[in-house]
């Protein structure tokens, strides 16, 4: 049965159905867990929705390629914003790149992959100079665009079968794909998408496809080690600059959401001034009939800084004495209520609590100024 079935099978069939079988992708799941750990990492400095980590890690900032950060033409491939933008673009890898793998083999689908994820990020970098992007949706669409050309390339030496799954059966995928971009619902970047499928038709009709059994020539294994060796380099260059969030687990918690860490450190700070700042003045004031909401808006503030997200070294050790100092006027909130009255001790306790909460502000208001900044963060000067 197995050589009346090969009898009635083309040869250059038989070559194509065991080229397809017969590799595994191997760099497909390399590609995809590269993206998983960056993104983990992003997570752990504090989410990748957060502008500060997404620059940090090297997404694609024109004015930052401009002064000379030559890696953000590289790193973007592998950064994604948002677990809905890792998710969509992890499955389109899953299901395109074994094909596309299987059929070029290994050192071709890594210089498929990666010069069409370079396109894609040219593309963003010319047509969209002012936004920031990542993703690697470029090199995706490069390779809809070699299967797209594969299956014109080798229409006569391919499976009737799977004529279903490239060429012309792949155009109203890309016409879909490229529609959505346009149409501005979502927030996606179609120059990007446009240039890498440019790049990988283009790259299909110069690099055949590797037929089982023939030589890999040369060129093609120096030129996958290279752009492996550029993926290194540019990883080790954003670390090298890192000046992000700092690392944390403390950030896990809160970089799946659609809040960034930022906007969770910055409502920690504000709401922290307000809450103290009221108490304070209501206790100077030797009012007691407002302590129960005081004492709750203090309550919700502690816990609010427990959850604080972590951003720097400096700033970690002034929110935790923060926190401190939030507790000491939560406990003295409650004993003025117990008593119905602020007495002189509890006086004495408020000023050092003042004393103690102003020095961390004037420090804050001085990290802020050197440091803080390029997260984005502005202090209050209604205090």
């Amino acid at each position: 049965m197995t050589s009346a079935a090969a009898d009635m099978i083309p040869e250059d069939h038989l070559e194509f159905l065991q080229a397809v079988w017969s590799r595994r992708p191997i760099f497909t799941y390399i590609f995809l867990g590269f993206n998983i750990a960056i993104f983990l990492l992003m997570s752990l400095a504090g989410g990748s929705s957060n502008e500060p980590t997404l620059r940090a890690f090297g997404v694609k900032a024109n004015a930052e390629i401009a002064r000379g950060e030559w890696w953000r033409l590289i790193a973007p491939i592998f950064i994604h914003i948002g677990l809905l933008h890792l998710i969509s673009n992890s499955y389109a890898l899953w299901v395109i790149g074994p094909q596309v793998e299987k059929l070029y083999g290994a050192s071709r689908f890594v210089i498929l992959y990666m010069l069409a994820g370079i396109a894609g990020v040219c593309g963003s970098y010319f047509y969209h100079p002012a936004d920031i992007s990542a993703g690697a949706s470029g090199a995706i669409f490069g390779l809809f665009g070699v299967l797209f050309v594969f299956g014109i390339r080798y229409r006569h030496s391919i499976p009737p079968f799977f004529k279903r799954a490239v060429g012309t059966a792949v155009l109203p995928v890309i016409v879909i794909n490229l529609m959505i971009g346009f149409s501005g619902f979502l927030p996606i970047d179609n120059s990007a998408h446009v240039a890498g499928l440019i790049a990988g038709a283009a790259l299909a009709a110069l690099i055949p496809f590797q037929k089982p059994g023939a030589e890999n020539p040369s060129v093609f294994r120096v030129a996958q080690m290279v752009l492996l060796a550029i993926v290194v380099v540019s990883f080790y260059a954003v670390a090298r600059h890192y000046d992000g969030p700092k690392l944390s687990v403390r950030n896990l918690s809160g970089s799946f959401n659609s809040r960034s860490s930022l906007e969770d450190f910055i409502d920690a700070i504000n709401n922290a001034q307000k809450a103290f700042e009221a108490s304070a003045h209501d206790l100077q004031s030797r009012r007691t009939d407002n302590l129960a909401a005081l004492k709750a808006d203090v309550a919700k503030s502690i816990d609010q800084l427990r959850k604080v997200p972590s951003l720097a070294s400096t700033a970690d050790q002034l929110m935790a004495r923060l926190l401190r100092v939030m507790q000491d006027q939560y406990e003295l909130i409650r004993d003025a209520e117990r008593a119905d009255t602020v007495t002189f001790a509890y006086s004495r306790r408020l000023r050092e609590n003042v004393r103690v909460y102003d020095d961390i502000m004037a420090q804050f208001s001085k990290w802020v100024e050197t440091d803080g900044r390029r997260y984005g963060i502005k202090m209050r000067n209604d205090h």
